[in-house]
């Protein structure tokens, strides 16, 4: 999916923003409130929804979760493979023709929500944001490791125990490194981290529910996964 350069001015335009609005402000729990505020309005003001597309030819996690879903609906009887191959195409188009959907056999948005996976109209700056993390945090790592961090931020909208919008996870209580040392800022996202947020925000977990990402040791948490000296953990 082709992205557009000024997803990475933006997040830095909108962090200048904040320091303008937290200046003289010391840090504290006041602090942080102030920014989930800010940052959980940007949703609204960024509304314009992208397109999520899973197409015969594509091969990967998100093929599977499509898979997975067709079989559980007694639709499709295929391997849960990863490879949208002619069969699974023709699995998503009596889906879509069930549903009242134009069979095309593409995975497009509509057919996805149909499906009950968890793809919801996200903002361009919120899937910018979680690229630019997943980039910050997981530069230089394959397609399983940056799609790890995504679904850390996944898990934790999820959790009870924290915030529960994608900007509000990010940017809140400095909880992860890029945030608090500022890299995010500097990070310009590669078409692999935006693959790897989709994957994240489908619902693709390879972490098995992890909630921390910790870089260089566990620090005493229970690990789920790990990538080289990054540590995906609960």
């Amino acid at each position: 999916m082709q992205r557009k350069n000024n997803g990475n001015n933006r997040i830095k335009k909108e962090t200048e923003k904040m320091k303008k609005i937290l200046y003289g402000i010391k840090v504290s729990a006041i602090t942080v409130l102030v920014m989930v505020v800010v940052m959980g309005v940007y949703t609204s003001v960024f509304n314009r929804a992208i397109e999520t597309r899973v197409k015969s030819g594509e091969e990967g996690e998100r093929v599977v979760l499509v898979q997975k879903r067709l079989k559980e609906l007694g639709i499709y009887d295929g391997k849960c493979d990863g490879i949208y191959d002619v069969d699974t195409a023709d699995a998503v188009r009596r889906f879509q023709e069930y549903n009242g959907i134009y069979a095309d056999g593409v995975c497009g948005n509509e057919t996805l929500q149909a499906m009950g996976l968890n793809i919801y109209t996200y903002s361009d700056f919120e899937v910018d944001v979680m690229a630019s993390l997943i980039e910050a945090e997981a530069k230089g790592t394959d397609l399983q490791t940056m799609t790890a961090v995504g679904a850390v931020v996944m898990n934790r909208v999820n959790n009870n125990g924290f915030p529960d919008t994608v900007l509000q996870v990010v940017y809140s209580g400095g909880s992860f490194d890029s945030i608090v040392d500022g890299s995010i800022n500097d990070v310009k996202p590669s078409e692999l981290a935006y693959r790897a947020a989709e994957d994240a925000l489908m619902g693709y977990d390879p972490t098995d529910g992890a909630l921390y990402i910790l870089h260089g040791g566990s620090q005493g948490r229970i690990v789920t996964f790990q990538s080289g000296d990054i540590y995906f953990c609960r």
